[in-house]
């Protein structure tokens, strides 16, 4: 006999208390003791009749009633000794693992290798099994029709097989398009035959227990064993249908320490606007970011050569989940990589970067004054002050290549020459050659210096075909200064912070006055007299300036000024196109490479491999500098992992849920044969109903002794009265 709730047997055990209690001689709590008593002997209390129990059949009827309504509420039945264990369902089951960059942190994969194990190792004859092995795309490692053709024992070996030689790649995790593609996978395949021939064995002769009928086909299960990191990228899931028969089943893994920082380089503009502070183009901008789960905040940044020596060590302190973003120097060009130290994970603490090689770029100065070497001339000449100013940086080298503008024999190369000044008078063919310099990207300043800058203006008209463009000579009483300043031109967009922006301190002697400028000239600044002080004109990819005023001291105070530096900069920047780029790519994205026959690619550990297609960059699969090599074509480029896979917070537990995927847990042939067993003793139970006889008993066992209480009393009473 078996039951379904044994433990109220445990309470009919509580009949015995009463008697218990009742039979123990206790003594009285309170003891006093009596001087006068101390030498008599101690005399324990008799045994008296009422200390006995009078009705031994009374006590066994109400105590046997009470076993038998416990008995009842445990539901007892009747098992077959004949009856066995229903075969259990087949199962069928994909596991999906996580291959990606975070998972080489710590011992995930040991972990992951082991949830993978207990899979395997709950197999039973007939589950049909996948593996699939997934980081930016998911792969098929052990598909469903292999395990239909191997026999039972053969399946677990082979399963395993299939994941010995799996190892996390350096490419970033897209766990979206992995669990779709299981799902599908799960949910769709349909095996061939289930019949034995030479080539499937689906079902193998059997050694356990008889089964009552054939096994059944239960709901198909997805099993996914992953670190769940935030970088993830679940968003395709919004897009896709979840099969209604299908489970997921997260078995996450864990690392001990939380603490992920990293580190990257930024490019682009600065949304701050510093990058218009001339120093700041001399650093670079490099953010750091903490995980939210982080117990460290203090963290060191430093440059790293090739050969692992660090230079320009800086400390950063990023608290817990935020991140900061810092300058640091610009790297030499013998750097190689950015590095994050005192860190707990080593897997994205460097940052692989190819430094740009400083450019040699020069300006092209027409003048009359080219040939100076008298000190008090050179004082009054433009060329002298234009000299002085540092426009050489860490990323570039300015040259000034200075011409008295009576010829120029080819036309200058706008990416080597981004700026062409000229204060005097040029012959046509000049002025033709500098038309096409501007259309093709070039920048060009005229600068009416003196008074006879009126000559320039047949250059002028020859260049932007403003045939009604004349330059004469201002009247001024005293001086003049700028007014009407267009700071949002880049021109001045450096000088727009009200610590910057007042120009009243700079005075004009003599000026310039423009007339005749069509509508394709725009006035950037003008003098407090209404004349225009500053022109541009967009001519193809080019500009084209007039300044209306020399800078020499004979004619203004603006070369002696703060503000003369900072916009020689904005006209040379303006037409510079130093990159800010540090030739970066991600593992397991395409780069713009051309492949050729004859080209090759070196790794980062010195081996090469051929790039004669495309497909050939899956060779590129680890963080590194590579060499492009293609005859007299050599680029060195970085690839770097993926910044997604440094942020190793875990997802919530509800991200997944929210796209309608449905949770659940994957249940062991041990429990899915419990559950099986309950279900049959249910059923047993609920037909034998053997609950009801004993109600029934427990009532008669009540009736019997009301019946013989009554009775002794009666037979009591009349002994009393006879007395």
């Amino acid at each position: 006999m078996s039951v379904l709730a044994p433990l109220y047997f445990f309470g009919a055990l509580a009949i015995g208390l009463p008697i218990l209690f009742h039979l123990i001689r206790r003594q009285p709590r309170g003891q006093v003791e009596f001087s006068s008593l101390m030498f008599l002997q101690p005399t324990p209390p008799r045994l008296t009749r009422r200390s006995r129990l009078d009705n031994w059949l009374l006590l066994l009827l109400r105590a046997l009633a009470l076993i038998l309504l416990a008995a009842a509420f445990a539901r007892p039945f009747l098992r077959s000794a004949l009856m066995s264990d229903a075969q259990a369902p087949v199962r069928r089951m994909v596991l999906l693992i996580d291959t990606s960059a975070s998972m080489q942190r710590e011992d995930l994969w040991q972990q992951a290798l082991d949830h993978a194990g207990d899979v395997i190792d709950d197999l039973s004859p007939g589950d049909q099994l996948a593996i699939v092995a997934f980081d930016s795309e998911p792969r098929t490692l052990f598909s469903f029709d292999q395990s239909t053709r191997l026999a039972p024992e053969q399946l677990p070996g082979t399963a395993r097989s299939s994941l010995a030689e799996v190892v996390p790649t350096w490419k970033p995790t897209n766990l979206g398009r992995a669990i779709s593609f299981s799902a599908d996978l799960a949910v769709t395949y349909e095996p061939d035959s289930q019949t034995d021939d030479a080539t499937n064995t689906a079902k193998p002769a059997s050694t356990g227990p008889v089964s009552t009928g054939p096994a059944s086909t239960g709901p198909a299960h997805l099993i996914l064993v992953s670190d769940m990191q935030q970088g993830a990228q679940i968003e395709s899931l919004q897009a896709y249908a979840w099969p209604d028969q299908l489970e997921l089943d997260i078995r996450g893994v864990k690392t001990k320490s939380p603490t992920n920082a990293f580190a990257r380089v930024l490019t682009g503009p600065d949304p701050s606007g510093d990058d218009d502070d001339q120093q700041a183009k001399d650093r670079i901008r490099v953010r750091v970011e903490n995980s939210a789960g982080s117990d460290e905040s203090r963290f060191r940044l430093a440059w790293s050569t090739a050969d692992g020596q660090e230079l320009s060590s800086l400390p950063v302190q990023v608290p817990p989940g935020e991140s900061r973003v810092l300058r640091m120097p610009l790297p030499d060009p013998n750097i190689t990589s950015l590095v994050i130290r005192d860190d707990a994970h080593a897997f994205d603490n460097r940052r692989y970067l190819v430094s740009p090689q400083p450019e040699s770029l020069s300006i092209l100065y027409l003048g009359d004054d080219v040939e100076t070497t008298n000190i008090d001339q050179q004082r009054e000449s433009s060329l002298h002050y234009l000299r002085l100013i540092p426009l050489s940086n860490a990323r570039r080298q300015v040259t000034i290549e200075a011409s008295d503008g009576k010829s120029l024999s080819a036309v200058p190369d706008p990416e080597k020459t981004p700026l062409v000044v000229l204060t005097r008078a040029i012959e046509p063919e000049v002025a033709d050659r500098l038309k096409q310099y501007i259309q093709s990207g070039g920048q060009v300043l005229f600068v009416l210096a003196t008074a006879q800058a009126k000559s320039m203006a047949p250059a002028l008209q020859r260049i932007t075909g403003a045939g009604q463009l004349s330059i004469g000579e201002a009247d001024i009483d005293d001086y003049a200064m700028l007014s009407r300043i267009d700071f949002s031109n880049p021109v001045f967009a450096s000088l727009a912070d009200p610590k910057f922006n007042d120009f009243t301190k700079i005075h004009f002697w003599s000026h310039r006055s423009i007339t005749g400028a069509n509508d394709g000239w725009s006035v950037l600044a003008s003098f407090d007299d209404g004349q225009p002080a500053l022109l541009e004109q967009q001519l193809g990819r080019g500009r084209l300036w007039v300044l209306a005023a020399g800078w020499q001291p004979s004619a203004s105070q603006l070369a002696l000024s703060t503000k003369f530096i900072p916009l020689i900069f904005n006209f040379f920047d303006a037409g510079s196109s130093a990159a800010d780029t540090l030739n970066d790519y991600t593992v397991g994205e395409p780069v713009d490479l051309q492949p050729s026959p004859t080209a090759k690619i070196a790794g980062p550990d010195g081996g090469q491999f051929r790039f004669a297609s495309s497909d050939d960059a899956e060779a590129i699969d680890r963080p590194g500098i590579y060499h492009y090599n293609d005859g007299d074509q050599v680029r060195a480029f970085a690839v770097n992992l993926a910044v997604s896979e440094s942020r190793t917070d875990a997802l919530p537990e509800d991200s997944l849920e929210r796209f309608g995927i449905s949770l659940g847990k994957t249940l062991s042939i041990s429990q899915i044969q419990a559950n099986q067993r309950q279900l049959r003793d249910l059923e047993l139970e609920s037909r034998q109903r053997l609950w009801q006889w004993l109600i029934m008993a427990a009532l008669l066992m009540l009736a019997l002794e009301t019946w013989l209480g009554g009775w002794l009393s009666r037979r009591q009473r009349l002994v009393s009265e006879h007395a």
